[in-house]
C-alpha cells in the first residue's frame, strides 16, 4: 500500500511540476501574441471554443472565482479583445465575447505554441496522448468533488 502512495504523491509532484514548466513556457508564448497573462489566453479559448459564456460559466470552466474572472475579462476588454454585454435572458447576467482582435491574438499565441505543445508529446503515441488526457480529466473531476 505504501508503494502505491508513494507513485500517487509522485504523479502530484510531476504534475505540479509539469504546470510550472507550462506557466511559464505559457506565460511567454502570450506575452508574444500581446497578452498579460496566460489565464487570458484560456479565457480566449474557452470564448472561441464554446462561444459567448457569462463570467460564472467562463470562472466555473477556469476553476477561478466570479470575482477573479471579472478582472481578468476587464484587462482583456480594455485591451479590445474581448467585449461584454447584457444577456438578453437575464439583465442580470453579463456575457463575454471574443473579438476579431481577440480571435487575431489568439491565432497568433496558438500559431507561436504549436511547436511546443509538439515537443512536449514528443515520443507519445496518438492513444498514449487520448489516454493521458482522459486521465487527466478524471483526476480534475475528482479534484473538483473535494472543494
Amino acid at each position: 500500500m505504501t508503494e502505491n502512495k508513494n507513485e500517487r504523491l509522485d504523479i502530484i509532484d510531476n504534475v505540479f511540476r509539469a504546470n510550472v514548466l507550462l506557466e511559464r513556457i505559457g506565460h511567454n508564448l502570450s506575452s508574444q501574441a500581446g497578452l498579460s497573462s496566460l489565464h487570458q489566453w484560456f479565457i480566449l479559448i474557452a470564448l472561441a471554443r464554446v462561444g459567448d459564456q457569462s463570467f460564472k460559466d467562463l470562472g466555473n470552466n477556469m476553476l477561478v472565482t466570479k470575482q477573479n474572472m471579472t478582472g481578468m475579462v476587464q484587462r482583456l476588454k480594455q485591451n479590445g479583445f474581448v467585449a461584454t454585454y447584457e444577456s438578453p435572458h437575464d439583465r442580470r447576467v453579463t456575457k463575454v465575447s471574443i473579438t476579431a482582435e481577440g480571435q487575431e491574438a489568439l491565432a497568433n499565441v496558438n500559431a507561436y505554441s504549436v511547436a511546443k505543445i509538439e515537443r512536449a508529446f514528443e515520443g507519445f503515441s496518438s492513444d498514449e496522448v487520448a489516454s493521458f488526457g482522459g486521465y487527466l480529466e478524471r483526476m480534475i473531476e475528482n479534484m473538483k468533488k473535494e472543494e
